[in-house]
């Protein structure tokens, strides 16, 4: 097989800038099964709220919170190689805009990894 048919065979994003992207447009569009297919088999979260060591649980807990998530506002995007930090403002209707830092990782053209860090009192008062 030539490399231009390698090339175009593979599908979905290829570096860790264009995976980060396609997961935040993912869950901006409330496309979870799209989200699911970004994240390893042996994905892990840790955030204020949660820590997670699935994927299929990953996909569940955004879901979950995607009737009062109105809007995801990428401000800044850095990328280091697999490594992709996106700064971006959590829009909800239950708490004022959330800033958000999400340290994603990228292996074998998959995220296996996501550490979140943000404020999360205005998201929990009731």
């Amino acid at each position: 097989m030539s490399e231009e048919s390698e090339n175009t065979e593979k599908a979905g994003p290829s570096d860790a800038g264009e995976i980060a992207a396609a997961y935040i447009a993912a869950w901006r569009g409330k496309e979870f099964d799209a989200l699911r297919s970004l994240l390893a088999d042996d994905f892990s979260y840790a955030g204020p709220l949660a820590t997670l060591d699935d994927a299929d649980k990953c996909r569940e807990s955004l879901e979950r919170m995607s009737p009062v998530t109105t809007d995801l506002v990428v401000e800044r995007v850095f990328v280091s190689e697999s490594d992709v930090v996106t700064w971006f403002t959590l829009h909800t209707s239950i708490a004022p805009p959330t800033p958000v830092a999400n340290w994603i990782h990228v292996e074998d053209g998959k995220i296996n990894r996501i550490r979140a860090v943000y404020d999360p009192r205005a998201l929990l008062s009731d």
